[in-house]
């Protein structure tokens, strides 16, 4: 079974990768200036619009509502809060968004003791750079979006190639003027809060023995990486475009534009890159996104057997996918209908 691919590929990177050990919460062209950036067009939703679908799922008398919440989205984005609304008034609980912690197993004086071997820990090891980590011809590439979206960044070329993916997407969505979901969430709890809905959330929290020992192993180890740096490093600008066009149909309830086949292999090749090192299923984070989804189905199995509707946030790249949640609720009987089907 495929692990879930969610923004656990960006947590579980940082979690690997830097202070989140302590709590973790993605003919060769010469190199372009910034200036040559794409610019996205903006979008703002306006009239009368749908408004995200909500998926529904049923299982006798009892009705899980799940909105699936998009990042990054459009600044100017806004979106039509009434089928959310009316859901959270005829509901007993709202099921908030899976929530995953990394920590050291060991008290505050351990923390403390345990941040000097996090120095460096994103760097590649024998201080190797990118250049000479990377096929030539990916590495002219990486100049050409890194002059586009990073600019003279020197530290960057001493980082591991996943890391250095996680910066370039980090920088490119900043440029292209697009922020995290946090505020969707944030209209979907306060609404809540509105009809005096009890919030549950789903937390997560992997305790790591031996922390130092962690990071001084991954600091030798060797991440096959190469892969998930080469995909971020193509996609990037069709991404950019991509959000966009996902953004518009997330707003305006498409459920067929919201798919995206490219984004989900490539998140998929990241995890795979995290997880299955040895340092990475020794200190039991390959197991993170399975455990992750076997505690949200149980919170849904929980909300189901004494609620007659639920409400639940979900991020989309978990929801979607033959190794969805949606697929998982089908598999354990529940029936599962689509906003495109009503």
């Amino acid at each position: 079974m495929k692990r879930p691919r969610l923004a656990l590929a960006l947590s579980l990177c940082l979690a690997l990768g830097a202070s989140p050990l302590l709590s973790a919460q993605t003919a060769p062209p010469l190199p372009a200036s910034a200036s040559s950036a794409p610019l996205l067009e903006a979008i703002t939703v306006s009239g009368v619009q749908p408004g995200p679908g909500l998926w529904t799922v049923t299982r006798g008398d009892h009705t899980l509502l799940i909105l699936g919440t998009l990042s990054p989205i459009p600044r100017d984005v806004t979106w039509k809060t009434d089928q959310i609304d009316d859901a959270l008034a005829h509901a007993g609980e709202l099921i908030l968004p899976p929530k995953v912690e990394i920590k050291p197993n060991v008290g505050f004086f351990g923390r403390l003791a345990l941040l000097p071997s996090l120095i460096g820990v994103r760097n590649a090891p024998d201080d190797a750079t990118l250049q000479q980590t990377l096929p030539p011809d990916v590495y002219q590439r990486w100049l050409a979006v890194k002059a586009r979206y990073i600019g003279d960044n020197r530290k960057v070329e001493r980082y591991r190639p996943i890391f250095a993916a996680v910066e370039l997407y980090k920088e490119a969505v900043k440029k292209a003027g697009l922020r995290k979901s946090g505020d969707i969430t944030r209209t979907v709890v306060d609404l809540a809060t509105k009809h005096n809905v009890r919030q549950v959330p789903v937390p997560y929290t992997l305790l790591v023995d031996d922390p130092r020992a962690v990071v001084k192993a991954f600091k030798r180890s060797t991440l096959d990486d190469v892969s998930c740096f080469t995909q971020s490093v193509d996609n990037i600008d069709a991404q950019l475009a991509d959000m966009t066009r996902r953004a518009n149909a997330w707003a305006t309830g498409d459920m067929t534009n919201l798919r995206d086949d490219r984004r989900a292999k490539q998140l998929q090749t990241c995890l795979d890159a995290i997880t299955e090192g040895g340092v990475a299923q020794r200190a039991g984070i390959a197991d993170v996104p399975r455990e992750v989804r076997t505690l949200w189905l149980a919170t849904v199995d929980d909300a189901m057997a004494h609620n007659a509707q639920t409400v639940a946030i979900v991020p989309i790249d978990d929801l979607l996918g033959d190794d969805g949640y949606l697929a998982a609720l089908k598999a354990k009987g529940y029936t599962v209908q689509s906003p495109d089907d009503e």
